[in-house]
């Protein structure tokens, strides 16, 4: 048995990112723990290899492919018996009623049928033909919905990684802390009430807002080529991926005995979306101030720098920051821009963002770098900039402040807490860069310009940046917070 679980959904050790430093960080520093890993992602090709060390303190990493199925199409009767009075109670009801259902549901429906529980055969069943022929009869009775073959395999789509995570063989650990609410956190809370151990939730950004974005720009939603009619209801299948996602986050606030987020912005979305005031504590993210304070900054000013430090994924809107930059190259002559991190997640929004570099002849200025350590591109740069559309709080953001390196972000996240400050006194500092809304290239580029073309405001916003770094988001307070947290629930057992 393992001190914690740790349940990683999409992060480390395979996938970069903020959230993926955050838990490597944590790791390294409390060698004392024993960690298990339950490693939760789309398809078996993303277990290919570790991005990140692992440290002798894990002693296991579990993982789990949620769409890893090739349904065949024969139909099979199941040789056991479901509550289906329950079954039929849990689907009509709300999704507040469905969140109360759910210990019911698993101890009555998961439980007593998990090792024989294949989530092949249910997708296959005869039982789920029939219930779901029911439901969909009784919800399109006027004959205005979509074709029942795509209600079927939009059911099929949705509902095998839930059977997954709900059948899954869980590692024994003292507590479970999922990193996520979404997949990761459902088995959380199917830990706790499995093994009535303590469940701790960490939201960096709001999953289920993130996973909202996604949805309504998604045009995969949809089964038939031919099928009209479920054209005309395409909305019917998004509604029903938000309502899954919104009710997995439900379960998770409602299972979980401690819930810690970055700030405080995100702290009242959760509020609103369901999790109780009084499980909430905000831990804000630190950084090794020390390792970036060092960094020797450049002291040549024949270009004016501009990094960008994230992945080249669509919720960065590298789109916009691209657009940006020509308005930028306008009033700025002697610039360069690097756009750093790995662009290998989203191949074709990669390539849309290279067509857009092309567009805009801004080749002989952007570079995109690709995986590289940023240590070396801090103390080049003049300025950060985000441009995204969703986030938590940005570790890049904290890197770039302890190396002297003010931000241009939008509105998104903590973004604005750090930039303009969070307490009081940390306001009256003064600012550390600029916010402005998302998805406005112009109003972007004019802050960029305006930052870039006085040097001696960029200056003084790069000393702030430094303070406010050193004062508030040091890694050292963000472990202290997690390993009181961890020894809270150990002398609880």
């Amino acid at each position: 048995m393992s001190d914690v679980c740790l349940i990683l959904e999409g992060t480390y050790p395979y996938v970069t990112g903020g959230v993926s430093t955050c838990v490597y960080q944590l790791i390294k520093n409390t060698p004392q723990i024993n960690y298990s890993i339950v490693y939760i992602g789309a398809g078996d090709e993303q277990f290919k290899e570790y991005r990140y060390p692992v440290p002798d303190n894990v002693k296991l990493i579990k993982e789990i492919s949620l769409f890893d199925y090739d349904i065949k199409g024969e139909v099979k009767n199941l040789n056991m018996e479901f509550d289906n009075e329950l079954l039929k109670r849990f689907y009509r009801s709300n999704r507040q009623e469905r969140v109360k259902l759910f210990d019911e549901i698993y101890e009555n429906i998961i439980q007593p049928h998990r090792k024989d529980f294949d989530p092949f055969d249910i997708l296959q069943s005869k039982q789920a033909w029939d219930f779901l022929t029911m439901f969909y009869q009784q919800r399109f009775k006027d004959g205005d919905g979509p074709s029942f073959i795509d209600y079927f395999y939009t059911w099929r789509f949705t509902h095998y990684p839930l059977f997954k995570i709900l059948t899954t063989d869980i590692p024994r650990a003292k507590v479970y802390h999922s990193l996520c609410t979404g997949y990761a956190g459902l088995l959380g809370a199917v830990a706790n009430v499995k093994y009535s151990r303590p469940f701790i939730l960490t939201e960096h950004g709001i999953y289920s807002h993130e996973r909202e974005i996604e949805i309504y720009q998604a045009d995969w939603i949809y089964n038939s080529e031919d099928d009209l009619q479920a054209r005309r209801n395409l909305s019917v299948f998004k509604d029903w991926w938000i309502r899954l996602f919104h009710f997995m986050s439900e379960v998770s606030y409602d299972k979980a005995q401690t819930i810690t987020t970055l700030f405080e912005g995100n702290r009242e979305k959760q509020i609103r979306l369901g999790a109780s005031e009084d499980k909430i504590q905000i831990i804000p993210n630190g950084i090794d101030y020390d390792s970036y304070a060092g960094l020797e900054r450049r002291t040549s000013r024949d270009q004016l720098v501009i990094s960008m430090v994230g992945r080249v994924v669509s919720i960065k809107d590298v789109k916009t920051f691209i657009k940006s930059l020509s308005v930028v190259k306008k009033k700025v002559s002697n610039l360069k821009v690097y756009i750093i991190g790995p662009y290998d997640e989203e191949p074709e929004y990669y390539d849309e963002c290279r067509n857009l570099v092309s567009f805009y002849e801004l080749e002989e200025c952007i570079e995109f770098t690709g995986k590289v350590d940023v240590k070396d591109y801090y103390p080049q740069s003049d300025l950060l900039v985000l441009s995204s559309i969703s986030e938590g709080q940005p570790m890049v953001i904290l890197e770039a402040f302890a190396a002297g390196v003010p931000c241009v972000a939008t509105d998104v996240g903590a973004c604005s807490e750090l930039i303009l400050g969070r307490l009081e006194e940390d306001k009256a500092a003064g600012s550390a860069g600029k916010i402005v809304p998302f998805g406005k290239p112009e109003e972007l580029g004019e802050a960029i310009s305006e930052l870039l073309l006085d040097q001696e405001k960029l200056k003084k916003m790069g000393e702030v940046a430094k303070k406010r770094a050193s004062q508030y988001y040091r890694e050292e307070k963000t472990i202290e917070a997690y390993e009181k947290l961890y020894q809270r629930y150990f002398s609880g057992l």
